[in-house]
């Protein structure tokens, strides 16, 4: 019976120091003070950007890939 107790405290135990990890680690990349890009839904030739993609991309000369 105490090894049992002892196991789930040790998972629990370690649990929590791999989230404090995981947690200081996103925080040290993500931050929220950086500035955020918004770009136009418009290219500077007035077509959307989806549009654009697809102008630019043809399946036809390239094909898609057969796996």
């Amino acid at each position: 019976m105490a090894k049992v107790s002892l196991s789930r405290r040790r998972t629990k135990r370690r649990h929590l120091r791999e989230k404090a990890t995981i947690d200081h680690l996103v925080r040290a990349v993500y931050d929220r003070s950086a500035n955020r890009t918004i770009h136009a839904p418009l290219t500077l030739t007035g077509l959307s950007v989806e549009e654009q993609v697809r102008k630019v991309w043809h399946p036809s000369a390239v094909g898609l890939a057969v796996f």
